[in-house]
Parts: structure tokens; sequence; C-alpha cells
């Protein structure tokens, strides 16, 4: 018999040194009034779209300092299913969903966020004189709509 897991108890998590990104971004982290996001799962969401939208998936080496948000706190607002929908895209097969496949589900996810993040990062740095973060994200999410047009 397969042990039983519980889903509300696995873990999602995100590389310790995006840390910043979460300070800068985040309501929940101490941002301004003027934040963009008001939780880290908000953020994590996003940076995994972008990651996917990119391609940019890069798993979270397994020496690496991590911060885990509980997979149950990811669904009290829905956000789980993102999870499930980016697991889905890169395995196509609903065996991705499968309680024994969940962690591997969540990696999936980890991946395109990790990736997402390395790219928002990558804007922030090559837009260090923008005086509003908010601007460097809309600017380049509009600048990459454009140019896919």
């Amino acid at each position: 018999m397969a042990d039983v897991i519980d889903w509300r108890k696995l873990s999602v998590r995100r590389d310790a040194r995006f840390e910043l990104l979460e300070d800068k971004f985040c309501s929940t982290k101490g941002a301004s009034a003027l934040a963009v996001f008001s939780t880290v799962k908000e953020l994590m969401v996003f940076a995994a779209l972008v990651g996917v939208q990119l391609n940019k998936y890069e798993p979270i080496a397994a020496k690496v300092k991590t911060t885990p948000i509980l997979l149950d706190t990811y669904s009290s607002t829905n956000h789980d299913s993102y999870i499930y929908l980016i697991a889905l895209f890169k395995e196509p097969t609903l065996d991705i969903l499968r309680n024994e496949n969940l962690r591997s589900a969540i990696g999936i996810f980890e991946g395109y966020c990790n990736g997402g993040l390395k790219h928002i990062d990558d804007w922030i740095m090559n837009n260090i004189g923008e005086p509003i973060m908010t601007n460097i994200l809309f600017n380049q999410t509009l600048e990459y709509l454009v140019s896919n047009e």
C-alpha cells in the first residue's frame, strides 16, 4: 500500500537569495503602500508565469538555501491551481497530479518560479535608475507583449 501524502504540508520553496525582491514588491514583507503584490505567493505565481512565458526553467539546486510556503497556504486562496496548471504545461499528463507525483508537480512550479525570479531580478538590475519598481514590471511586461504581437 502506498504511503498517504498530506498534500497540505508539502512545501513550495523559493531561493532565499530573492528576498530583496520580496521586500521591494510584497506588502507582507514591508514594501510601501504602492506594493505590487500583497503576498509572497502572489509574487511567486507571477514569477512562475514569467518563467513559463520566457521558457526559463531553472530547478532549485539541492544545496541552495530556500524559504518554503506550505501548499495549504496556496490552496487557501486557490493559487495552488497555478502550480497544477504549470506542472501540466511541462508534463502534459494527468499522472503529474497524482498524489505520489505532487512533489514533482511542485518542483516544476519551483523551477519556473526560480527562472522567473532570476529574470525579474535582471530587469531590476538593468533598470537600476528607475525610481518606481512597479514601472519596471509594467514596462518590461508591456515591452514583451508588444514585441510578440
